[in-house]
């Protein structure tokens, strides 16, 4: 096992890139923007290398009893329309992430999870942005409380059949690329019926 590890090392270090400088950009509450100066493997240096630090974000596939599953309707301005997505928000500097998942859902929807389990931990865009997104699947979740919504969220709950779901994953009308992955899995674990 020990050499498997320092074979891996070793392979991450000959294809990681070192960063010989870094300086911020832009800072904000809604972005943190750095550009780097880059050194690849081979020696070539890239400058600037842009890249957004975010906090991690929780994502939950919230079902009911009945398989029926709590999504929203929300405007996204990078593509410029209403997308149909799953509950989702970023987790809070020293939340745990199941913690952060279980507020987000509750806060945008009003429904509380009778469990929440870790579906997983992916990189919506590894390439260039310090994010992952913490994936969640709330089971048997039920109203309990209203909307809590940030001053720029404007959201509307939506509930849908499982299988409806598995059909808008189907012809394309889910198009947030994490929360596909979440409600495909949860349709793996039987979650969406």
């Amino acid at each position: 096992m020990k050499k498997a590890d320092n074979k891996d090392e070793k392979l991450n270090m000959n294809l990681s890139w070192k960063i010989l400088d870094e300086t911020t950009v832009i800072k904000d509450s809604w972005i943190d923007m750095r550009a780097s100066t880059c050194q690849l493997p081979g020696g070539m240096v890239i400058a600037p290398f842009y890249v957004n630090h975010l906090p991690d974000f929780a994502v939950v596939v919230a079902v009911t009893p009945e398989h029926r599953v709590i999504m929203v309707r929300q405007y996204r301005h990078g593509v410029e329309k209403v997308l149909l997505e799953l509950p989702a928000g970023c987790i809070e500097a020293g939340e745990d992430p199941k913690d952060g998942a279980a507020r987000e859902l509750l806060e945008e929807t009003g429904y509380k999870a009778g469990s929440l389990e870790f579906l997983f931990k992916i990189a919506p865009n590894a390439s260039n942005c310090t994010s992952y997104a913490q994936c969640y699947l709330a089971r048997n979740v039920f109203p309990a409380a209203a909307q809590n919504l940030d001053e720029t969220e404007a959201l509307e709950v939506v509930e849908l059949e499982g299988e409806e779901v598995k059909r808008l994953l189907r012809e394309g009308g889910v198009e947030q690329a994490v929360h596909v992955a979440a409600l495909y899995r949860a349709a793996e674990l039987g979650a969406l019926g």
